[in-house]
This record gives structure tokens, sequence and C-alpha cells, in this order.
């Protein structure tokens, strides 16, 4: 028995994921939600669907970091078999804002939902993970701008990591889908250089990114104006602006068989959108920027970072 952490799983892509693993009995499942309430509607149906699964709420507030760092406490507390995945999947943009909104922490919403919060939580848990543990940043194919139209109109915005925490200099003037998109792009940095370092390190955990493509049920979706929710749920469309269109339920089926497949075991640093593999975006690879982003988010986040500290022994979980 093993267990896989999904964040946000309590609805959309997360929750078609949860209840894909959960036809294996094999495997422990922890929604790590931030609502309760939600999360054990989300357990109790997955149950029903699933009378022999094995699942249950951990609380986690990625807009809290003291709460993302209190997380392996949590963990150990419920007692669990040995975590082996983990599927960072929370996120969306902040479309209300009229301009940059902060989380307690002082960090920009959405760069904090959908990057830092998940930077650090891999960080404290990676060190629990067996030799064939697999880590899933979902992303988002809007972080190519080469890829699809929409990468063209909200692509991300690559700036001084300290800017785009707080929301201020160039950031302050970035609309929420491309604070989005730029947030996605920084998680893939950040798993591309995960990767590079647990290789130098000789560690065979596997870290991956992986993109959903234009699912219209998800929170992203609801938010939407009216006519482009509409538009965005035409196939013919999705197909013109670069992207491709899925279920939730195909949506889970991909990224849970990142987990569960034994073609991907060993595959590391690889970028899937759907069910296939693909190149992400020139500037998401590019080594140089990704170790910068890893620099900095140490930083940010108060650790006292080596540059070649592969087995991540001096990044201070007790802060």
């Amino acid at each position: 028995m093993k267990t896989v952490i999904i964040t946000g799983a309590n609805s959309g892509i997360g929750f078609a994921t949860a209840k894909f693993i959960a036809s294996r009995s094999d495997w422990h499942l922890a929604l790590a939600c931030r609502t309760e309430g939600k999360a054990n509607q989300a357990v109790h149906s997955i149950r029903r669907a699933h009378p022999q699964s094995r699942v249950s709420f951990a609380p986690l507030e990625l807009f809290s970091l003291a709460s993302v760092r209190r997380f392996p406490g949590v963990l150990a507390e419920m007692r669990l078999p040995p975590l082996a995945g983990l599927i960072l999947n929370a996120g969306g943009p902040n479309v209300k804002a009229k301009s940059p909104e902060l989380t307690e922490d002082g960090f920009e919403k959405t760069f904090q939902l959908n990057f830092l919060g998940h930077f650090l939580l891999a960080n404290l848990l990676v060190r629990q993970m067996p030799a064939d543990g697999r880590i899933i940043f979902v992303s988002s194919d809007l972080h190519d701008p080469a890829a699809t139209w929409m990468g063209r109109i909200a692509g991300p915005r690559y700036a001084p990591l300290e800017q785009l925490a707080r929301g201020t200099g160039v950031a302050a003037r970035l609309k929420p889908m491309v604070q989005y998109a730029t947030a996605k792009m920084l998680a893939m940095m950040a798993a591309y250089e995960f990767d590079r370092r647990l290789r130098i390190g000789g560690k065979t955990i596997t870290v991956n990114s992986w993109s959903p493509g234009v699912v219209p049920t998800t929170v992203i979706g609801k938010d939407m104006n009216p006519v482009l929710k509409k538009l965005v749920s035409q196939r013919w469309f999705v197909n013109f602006m670069g992207s491709h269109l899925s279920t939730e339920e195909e949506a889970g089926r991909a990224l849970g068989g990142l987990l569960l497949d034994s073609r991907y075991s060993g595959l590391s640093g690889r970028y899937f959108d759907g069910f296939n593999e693909t190149l992400s975006s020139v500037e998401s690879r590019d080594p140089n920027k990704a170790k910068i982003v890893w620099q900095e988010s140490s930083r940010l986040l108060g650790w006292r970072e080596d540059a070649e500290d592969v087995a991540f022994s001096s990044l201070t979980s007790a802060r």
C-alpha cells in the first residue's frame, strides 16, 4: 500500500484524478484541500463509487505557507502508508483581481497558489519518498506562446522573481491570465531544476510537468466571460487556438496515468500535454533561468540554499 497526495482534489481535475486512482486498491489517497466540508463530500463520493478505496482528507491551505510547513506533521499524525506520489494540482487565476492581491505571507496570490506553495510542499515531502516516487506539477499550455494562440495573447512574462512574488514593478501591470501563465511556467522551471538536482544526487524519484489542455467545466471555466466560455467549449475553436479540448474524466485518466502506468517508470524531466509527451516552451527549458527561479524562490522562503544541494538537506522545514 502506498499513499498519493493530490492538492485541490475536491473538485475539477484533481477530483477526477482521485476517482481514477481510487479504482486501484494498492493506493491510499490523501486529498489535500483547504475546505474540510468540500473535501469530505469528495471523500464520500469516491467511496460510493469505489467502496474498496482508501481515501482521507488532509488539511492544506496553499495561501498560507505556515499551513504548508505544518503539512508533513499532519501526514505523520495520520499514519498513512509510505508516500510514493505527489500530484501538485491546485491552482487557477485570480480573474476578478483589478490589482495584485497578497496572501498573509505578503506574496501575490496567483504566484503563491500556482507556484511557491507547491515548490515549498515538494521540497518538504521529497525526503519522505521512496526511490520509485513520482512528483507531477500540473501546468498549462498557456505557458508556451509558440504553441497556442492563447499563449500569445496571455503568455508568461519572465521577470525578476521578487517583482513577480510581490506584485510590484513589471508584475504590478500584469493581467490575471498573464500572472497565471507566468506562475505555471515558473512551476515548470522548478520541476526541471528539481529533476536536475535529483539526478545529480543519484536519486531516482521522477519529476514531470503535465497540462490538461482546455477543460471548460473547471473553476477557471466557470469564472470566464459567458461568450468566451461558450467558445472554449467548442472543439473547433480550441483546436484553432492550438490547444485540445478535454473533459475532466479524460484529464483525470491522463494525469492519473502518469502516477500509475509502468510505461512512465524512470521518465523524468519531461512535459506531457494530455496523454502525449511533448516539448514545453523554449524559455521554460532554459537551465540558467530555472536555476535562478530555484535560488530566488529559496531566498523568498528564507532558506540557506546551496547551489548543488541535491539532497535538500539544508531546507529548514521547521521554519
